[in-house]
This record gives structure tokens, sequence and C-alpha cells, in this order.
């Protein structure tokens, strides 16, 4: 599964195609529908007129049956009396030989229809019927010049009317979505001092000389309060994120020491749950924003840690045409295929029905994709339940040269 486009955008995309689709088939309809119903039309009657000719050229082959052929000039004029303006009589004996013509010609393309004449009962020759298509092709294409009419007309229409309501009805929501972003982003940074505030007495009474009860509840109220803190972390990020107070700034980057510090910084939480946390050494650069791309592994092998309960995590980098692959695998719990996309959803959490918090919140991959928009780079995800998970970020592949550390703009 790859994640990482708007599906708003996608869904847009989406309908201005089931349009132009529409609008192809209607533009299509005139000229196609004329050019059968004509050409049906004119052939019918080309087979009527020339089967009463037929049996007329019949009688006159049946009084000299034998003699017939040597009678050219006859059966010219027998032809030129019984031909229609633009059209082309030709007669042929059964072997195919021409005997006689009216001598008009028709021009390209042509509508011909050859029928059997017979005399006595016997194959006696056949009358071949040209007739012109000139007409045809002139009414086609005023056929065809009102069907590009009928279509544009339908999908001007199509984008200016479903498509417009559905762009008003995306504005609305994402005005409603930056209101509710700057809301949370204002109260977040309101609340962040008496947090650090509480924090800071908290400490202080779990360094007091306390009692076991009074203790216990000293370090419960301190891991609330951890949490408290990391819950208004992302709630801030993701505010930001969304309010645009967050702007890229590329850089190339190389991707081992990014690896790298990230194991170190993880491996104790790792190793607490008697988890192997290792990355694979890799030469690869990207071009990318260095602090935003390590927020998105980061949080990524995050995820990995908290839903892995034995085996591991592998950091690695591989090559995919021209990208390179920024992979966390893990050996966790797995994420069933009908969830796969929901995960990056805020606050859905899968293997969690409980809602225990030592799992986090389910905000750290809503993290994960909006930063991955933001830097135009695509998440995919696979995942086995029972077996673990492969989530990988495609990055820009770039000649590798001395990483320069650039710190991300901030408005």
């Amino acid at each position: 599964m790859i994640v990482g486009r708007d599906p708003l955008e996608l869904r847009i995309r989406g309908l201005a195609r089931i349009g132009l689709a529409i609008s192809i088939v209607v533009a299509l309809l005139p000229p196609l529908g004329f050019g059968v119903i004509a050409t049906g039309s004119l052939q019918t009657e080309m087979e009527v007129a020339g089967r009463i000719r037929a049996q007329t050229i019949g009688q006159s082959i049946a009084a000299r049956p034998r003699l017939w052929t040597f009678e050219e000039e006859r059966f010219d004029d027998l032809l030129r009396r019984l031909a229609q303006p633009g059209e082309s009589l030709e007669l042929l004996d059964p072997e195919g030989r021409t005997v006689a013509a009216n001598q008009t010609r028709v021009l390209s393309p042509a509508l011909e229809i050859r029928i059997p004449i017979h005399a006595s009962g016997d194959l006696a020759a056949y009358l071949v019927v040209r007739q012109d298509t000139r007409d045809l092709i002139v009414g086609e294409a005023i056929a065809l010049g009102l069907g590009l009419f009928l279509g544009l007309g339908l999908f001007l229409a199509m984008r200016a009317w479903p498509l417009g309501t559905l762009r008003r009805a995306i504005a609305e929501l994402k005005a409603a979505d930056d209101s509710k972003s700057l809301l949370l982003s204002a109260v977040g940074h309101d609340l962040r001092q008496p947090l650090q505030s509480l924090s800071l007495f908290a400490s202080v009474i779990s360094a007091s000389d306390l009692a076991p009860m009074p203790r216990r509840a000293a370090d419960m109220l301190n891991e609330s309060l951890i949490r408290l803190g990391t819950l208004l972390d992302e709630i801030i990020a993701i505010a930001r994120i969304d309010v645009g107070a967050i702007e890229e700034s590329k850089d190339r980057v190389a991707i081992d020491p990014l690896l790298e510090h990230l194991v170190r910084e993880m491996e104790v939480q790792a190793e607490a749950k008697g988890l192997r946390l290792r990355h694979v050494v890799t030469s690869a650069v990207t071009l990318s924003d260095p602090s935003l791309l390590t927020t998105i592994i980061r949080n990524l092998l995050t995820n990995a840690i908290r839903y892995t309960e034995q085996g591991g995590i592998l950091l690695g980098c591989r090559r995919q045409g021209a990208m390179w692959q920024i992979c966390v695998v893990d050996t966790g719990i797995g994420i069933p295929s009908d969830k796969q996309e929901r995960v990056f959803e805020e606050f859905f959490q899968v293997g969690n029905p409980e809602r225990d918090r030592a799992k986090g919140l389910g905000l750290g991959l809503a993290i994960v994709i909006r930063l991955a928009r933001l830097l135009r780079h695509r998440i995919s995800l696979r995942s086995t339940p029972g077996r673990g998970s492969v989530f990988a970020v495609s990055v820009p592949m770039i000649d590798p040269d001395p990483p320069q550390s650039v710190v991300t703009k901030q408005r």
C-alpha cells in the first residue's frame, strides 16, 4: 500500500478523469452513430435498387444466353440507362471479367456491393454497384463537430458544477480544519507553561523523603505528566503542520549518519523491551529537509518499538529506480490490510482497544503522513498480521556529497 497523496486531491482528479471520459464518449457518439446508420441505410437502398436492376439485366441475358457477352455496346447502353447520378455500374461474367460498364468514375472512398444475376436458374453474371460516399463524409464531419461541441460543453459543465461544488466544500472543510489547528496550537502553547510547572513540582515531590504509598502516587503523577507533555507536543506538531507554520528547507542529507543517530537515540527503549535494534550501513545521499526527515523516521521507529514484543527492528536503505527507500522493518503484531490506511489517521491504533497510554495516542503516524506530504516524499506500508511490518519512505536519489546541516525554517 502506498500513501502520501492528499485523498481529497485524488478524488478531484478521479472525478475530472470520469468527466473527461464521459465527454469523449459524448463527442464520439454523433459521428459514429451517423456513420453506422447512414452507411447501413445507403447499403440497404443500393441492394434493393441493385436487385431490381439485376432482374432487368437477367432478362436481357436470358434472351441470348450464349451471345450476350459479345454485345458490349448494348449492355453499356443498358447500364447507362439504369444508373443513378453518382453511381457506377459494372457487369462481370461468372469468371469476373468485365463485359460492360456505364463508364462513370466514382471517387474513393466508395461503397461497393456485388449482386449475382441468374438466367434460367444458372449464375450468368455479376452486377457491381459503386456509390459515391462524399455526402456521408460531409455528414460525419458535421456530426463530429456537433459531438465535439456537446462534449466540450458537457466537460465544462461538469467542471463548473460538481467539481466546483466539491472544491468549495473542500475549501470550507479546510478553513474549519485550519481554525481547529490554530485553536489547538494556541491552546497548546498556553498549556505548556503550567504543565512545565506541574512537572517541576512533581519532580520535587518525588525527590522528597516519602512513605511508600505517597511516593508511588508521586511517581504515577510524574508518569502521567510526561505522557500529557508528549500528547501536547504531538498535538502542537500536527497543528503547526496543518496551518503551514512549518516550511521545508531541503539540502543534501547523508542517510547513514541519520540512521546511526536514531539507533543510538532509541536503543535504550528497545533494550528495555528486550529487542534488537540495528541499522544497515549505506552510502545513500538524498535531497530533503534533515530535521523533518529525521522526525519522520523517528516516529516510524518509535511506532515499531511500541508494537514489537519480541525479535527486533532493522533500519536500512535500498534503491528502487531513481529513489531511495528508507525502511523500518519490525517483527511486531502486524497490521491487517483493511486497517493499513487508517493507521495514518489521528488517534487510530491497532491492537490497543484498552487505550494503553504506554503505546502512545495514535498521533505519531499522523505526523509522519503530514510531513511526508509537505516534503513530497512517498510513504509505503507492507504488513502481515503476526509477522511484522515494513514502513518505507521514498526519497530522491542524488550524487553523494558531504551533507550540510540546515535548520528548518519556521514562520
